[in-house]
């Protein structure tokens, strides 16, 4: 996995280039936290709202759908 950063960026948004298995392996662990971690805990242990990671299951989700084919 690699990332950029645009100098002088100061916005929120990070350039990542993942392979096929990093990608399934981010999303994967997404979703394994969604699904193991109470509700009521999720934010104090990882950070971000349960509903933020929904989110973000829901766009790699969609970006895992579009992949060609291997």
């Amino acid at each position: 996995m690699t990332g950029e950063l645009a100098q002088h960026d100061r916005s929120d948004q990070i350039v990542l280039h993942v392979t096929r298995a990093e990608l399934l392996l981010l999303a994967g662990s997404v979703n394994e936290a969604i699904e193991a971690v109470e509700d009521w805990e999720f934010s104090t242990r990882l950070g971000v709202d349960k509903a933020d990671a929904r989110a973000l299951r829901s766009e790699l989700s969609s970006l895992i759908a579009r992949l060609p084919p291997e």
